[in-house]
C-alpha cells in the first residue's frame, strides 16, 4: 500500500518538474497529426515535405522563435490554413495556454470548428486523448469552445464585439482577415480589438493568414509590408539561380485562331531564359528558401507571401491558372472584371487595384511646384471664390478655392483653426472673420468668398446651424453628406428649425444634401487631367504633403450586398480625409452658386472687372470716381454692400 503510495508520488513529481517537450510545430506535424478524408484530398499522415515552404512558415509560430507576429499573404490551394491547425495542435499537445481563433463572422466560426477543427482533434489521437467531445450539457466543450488541460480555445467572429473581448489569450489566429468588417459594433477594428486580448502576455504568438483584397484597404497587405517581407526563392533547374515565382514569367502558346493553349504553361527563368516545366517544380520546392526583402526590422514581425504558382504538384497547376486567367482577361475586356479580381486575389495573392479611382498624391505634390502663386494669393484666371469648413471635435478646417471658365480652380487657402469649435462659430467668432475677410485677387483688387459650405452632419450639429442662419445674407449653407449613388452633387435644402407647433420658422436654417458619392467621382477624374485648361485643380506649392495624402485618401471599392455588387467610396482605417472632404463642400458651394450653368458671356463679365489694366493708376481711379457712369466699378474695388440677396444661381453682384 505504503509502495504504491510512493510510486505515484513520484511519479507525480517527476511529471511536474520534467521540462517540456522541445518540438517545433513542424516537427510535431509530421508524428502526429493526421488528415481526414472529409476534410483533406490527401488524407493519412501529415507530410510538410509536401508543402516545404510552410515549415518555416509553422516553426516561427514554435514557443522557442523570438516573434511574435506571423503574417501570412497566401493564394489559395497553398495550405496557410492547415499551417493554423496545426499550430492548434502543437498547442494543445505540447504548449497548451488560452488561444483565440477569429474568423470573419460567427456563422463561419461554428462552421470551421464543425468542418475543420472537429477532424483535426477526431484524427489525431494525442489530441482526441486531451480534447473531451462536444457535448450539449457540458459548457466547457462546445462548438466554439473547447477545454483542455492547461488552457483554452475560443473561437470567435469578427463581427462580434462581444466575442472579441470575451478573455485574454496568450496565442491568436486570426484567419482571412480581409475578410473582417471595418468596425463591428461601432467599437472599431475587430483586428485590433482581438489583438488586444494579447497585450498581457509577454510571450505572445499571434498569426494573421488571409488573400488579400483592393489596394489601400486590404489588412493582410498592410501588415505584410510593416514585417520583413519575406518572398520564397527557388532555384532554376537548368542555371541553378534562385528567383521568386512571378506571374509576368509564365508563358503560353496560341493555336493559329489565336486561342490560348493552357496545356503549354511553363515558367521561363528570369536569369537564364530557360524553359522550366511544371514537373521540375517537386525538386524547386524542395530546395527553396525564404528570403526576406527588409533587414531593418527587430525579427518580432515577420511576414511570408506565397501565390498558388508555388502549389505543389497534383493541387492547382500552371495550366489551371492560365486558363483561369483567359477566361478572366476575356470578361474583362467585355467590362466584366469580377472573375480578373478574383484571380489577382486569390491566384496571385496580390491587392487589385480599382480602376477610375486611383490619384497618385506625389504626382499631385510634384505638380504643384511648377505653381507660381502662393498660398492666400488669387491668381489671374480665378475670378469667383466659394468656401468650404469641415467642422471636427478640437478644430475648424477651411479651405478657400477660386474659379475660372470651365470650372478650372485654384486652392487659394487652407487653414486649421484650433480651438473649441463653438467658440470658433460664434458670432463675432474666428470662422465668421476669415468667412468676411477679402483675398486679393491678382490684379490688384479684392475678392470676397461668395459662398461657403459647412458641413453639418459631425459635432456641434446646432452650431452650425446656427453660422449658418446668421450668415445667410452671405451665403453660407448647412450641408450634410449622402453616400447613395444616386444622390446629385447638391440636392434639395430642407428646414431643421422649427417651432413648438411644429411650423417651420421664417428665415430659419436649412441643410443641403451632398451627394457625396457623385461629388468624389468628379473631383477624382479632375485631379487626374494633367494639364491646366477646364476642370483642371491647380495647387500652391505651400500645402503641406498630409495635404494630398488626404486628398488622395479614399478608394472606390465594390462591395457585395446580398449577393449584388455595390460601389462605395471607403476611407482606410487610420487614415485622415479632410482635405478631400472640404473639397467635396467646395464643390457643392460651386453648385449652389450655379457656376457650372453660368454662359460664356458671364465669365467675359468678370474677366471685365479682373482686368488688370482697369485701375492702373491713381488718376485712372479718380476719374472713374467723377464719372456717374462708372460708379458701380468703383463700388466693385471698395467692396460695398448692397442689401438685397441674389438668388440661387444668379450672378453674384453685392458688392459691385
Amino acid at each position: 500500500m505504503y509502495r504504491d503510495a510512493f510510486e505515484v508520488l513520484g511519479k507525480a513529481w517527476a511529471e511536474g518538474f520534467a521540462l517540456p517537450l522541445r518540438i517545433s510545430v513542424s516537427e510535431w506535424a509530421d508524428e502526429y497529426r493526421m488528415l481526414a478524408q472529409k476534410s483533406s484530398s490527401e488524407p493519412g499522415r501529415w507530410r510538410t515535405e509536401r508543402t516545404p515552404y510552410l515549415r518555416e512558415i509553422m516553426d516561427c509560430l514554435s514557443p522557442d522563435h523570438p516573434c511574435e507576429k506571423v503574417t501570412l499573404v497566401a493564394g489559395t490551394q497553398i495550405g496557410k490554413t492547415e499551417a493554423g491547425n496545426n499550430w492548434i495542435g502543437h498547442t494543445i499537445d505540447i504548449d497548451p495556454c488560452p488561444m483565440m481563433v477569429v474568423m470573419p463572422t460567427s456563422s463561419l466560426a461554428k462552421r470551421w470548428s464543425r468542418q475543420r477543427l472537429a477532424p483535426l482533434i477526431a484524427e489525431s489521437p494525442t489530441l482526441a486523448a486531451k480534447v473531451a467531445p462536444v457535448r450539449s450539457r457540458d459548457e466547457s466543450n462546445t462548438t466554439l469552445m473547447k477545454d483542455f488541460e492547461g488552457g483554452m480555445l475560443v473561437i470567435a467572429g469578427a463581427n462580434s464585439a462581444a466575442d472579441l473581448r470575451s478573455m485574454p489569450v496568450r496565442k491568436l489566429f486570426k484567419d482571412e482577415i480581409d475578410g473582417y468588417p471595418f468596425d463591428v459594433d461601432g467599437e472599431g477594428d475587430p483586428s485590433s480589438l482581438a489583438e488586444n486580448r494579447t497585450d498581457t502576455f509577454a510571450r505572445r504568438k499571434i498569426l494573421e493568414t488571409s488573400t488579400p483584397t483592393t489596394a489601400g484597404f486590404s489588412r493582410i497587405w498592410s501588415s505584410w509590408e510593416r514585417s520583413d517581407m519575406r518572398r520564397y526563392w527557388v532555384p532554376c533547374p537548368h542555371c541553378g539561380e534562385f528567383q521568386w515565382l512571378k506571374w509576368a514569367n509564365i508563358r503560353w502558346d496560341k493555336d493559329e485562331s489565336g486561342n490560348a493553349l493552357p496545356k503549354t504553361a511553363r515558367y521561363v527563368c528570369e536569369h537564364c531564359g530557360a524553359m522550366i516545366e511544371e514537373r521540375h517544380k517537386t525538386q524547386m520546392l524542395a530546395r527553396g528558401q525564404w528570403r526576406a526583402e527588409r533587414k531593418d526590422t527587430d525579427g518580432k514581425h515577420v511576414g511570408f507571401h506565397l501565390s498558388s504558382l508555388y502549389s505543389p504538384l497534383g493541387w492547382r497547376s500552371w495550366a489551371a491558372l492560365v486558363q483561369q486567367f483567359v477566361d478572366a482577361k476575356h470578361k474583362a475586356d467585355n467590362g466584366d472584371t469580377t472573375l480578373l479580381k478574383a484571380f489577382i486575389n486569390n491566384r496571385l495573392a496580390e491587392c487589385w487595384e480599382e480602376q477610375g479611382d486611383r490619384v497618385e498624391q506625389h504626382k499631385l505634390a510634384e505638380r504643384a511646384k511648377t505653381e507660381t502663386y502662393r498660398l492666400g494669393e488669387v491668381p489671374l484666371a480665378a475670378l469667383v471664390l466659394v468656401a468650404a469648413i469641415d467642422v471636427q471635435g478640437d478644430r475648424l478646417e477651411l479651405k478657400v478655392k477660386g474659379y475660372g471658365e470651365g470650372e478650372e480652380s485654384w486652392t487659394v487657402d487652407y487653414q486649421i483653426l484650433h480651438g473649441d469649435p463653438a467658440q470658433l462659430l460664434a458670432p463675432g467668432g474666428e470662422a465668421e472673420e476669415r468667412i468676411k475677410a477679402p483675398y486679393r485677387h491678382a490684379s490688384g483688387r479684392d475678392m470676397h468668398i461668395e459662398a461657403c459650405a459647412i458641413d453639418s452632419g459631425g459635432h456641434h450639429t446646432q452650431e452650425v446651424y446656427a453660422f449658418a442662419r446668421r450668415l445667410q445674407w452671405r451665403h453660407v449653407i448647412a450641408v450634410k453628406g449622402a453616400s447613395d449613388h444616386t444622390r446629385p452633387i447638391l440636392g434639395k435644402a430642407s428646414a431643421v428649425e422649427f417651432n413648438w407647433r411644429g411650423q417651420k420658422i421664417k428665415g430659419g436654417a436649412q441643410v443641403w444634401i451632398v451627394g457625396t458619392a457623385a461629388a468624389k467621382s468628379v473631383i477624382y477624374g479632375r485631379l487626374r487631367i494633367e494639364q491646366p485648361g477646364p476642370g483642371y485643380c491647380h495647387h500652391t506649392p505651400d500645402l503641406p504633403a498630409e495635404y494630398y495624402e488626404q486628398l488622395t485618401s479614399e478608394r472606390l471599392v465594390t462591395r457585395y450586398v446580398k449577393g449584388r455588387p455595390k460601389l462605395e467610396w471607403v476611407k482606410p482605417a487610420g487614415k485622415r480625409n479632410e482635405a478631400l472632404d472640404l473639397e467635396v463642400y467646395c464643390l457643392a458651394a460651386v453648385w449652389y452658386l450655379g457656376i457650372p450653368r453660368w454662359p460664356a458671356r458671364r465669365w467675359q463679365q468678370l474677366r471685365d472687372r479682373f482686368r488688370p489694366d482697369l485701375f492702373s493708376t491713381a488718376t485712372q481711379v479718380e476719374q472713374v470716381q467723377q464719372a456717374p457712369e462708372q460708379k458701380s466699378e468703383v463700388h466693385a474695388a471698395t467692396g460695398t454692400q448692397r442689401k438685397t440677396l441674389p438668388k440661387r444661381g444668379s450672378f453674384v453682384r453685392r458688392r459691385w
